[in-house]
């Protein structure tokens, strides 16, 4: 299986992805650079908390994350 990055942006709004993700039986891993780098005494900038899925699903999550007007 391989995983490809459908989404990056912030904790609040990785929370939307995953609900949407679920609601459609999507499967998908989170990345959050957030805690890693708390973790290891450092912080972070930017859209630090990534959305991975299967590469098959990739396309209707696309196009559900673009129904639901969430861009990154």
């Amino acid at each position: 299986m391989s995983h490809k990055k459908l989404f990056s942006g912030s904790e609040i709004m990785v929370l939307a992805v995953k609900d949407i993700l679920e609601s459609n039986n999507i499967a998908y891993i989170v990345r959050d650079d957030i805690e890693a780098a708390i973790s290891v005494g450092y912080g972070t900038l930017g859209r630090a908390v990534h959305v991975f899925v299967e590469e098959q699903d990739l396309e209707k999550a696309e196009d559900l994350l673009r129904d639901n007007n969430i861009e990154e």
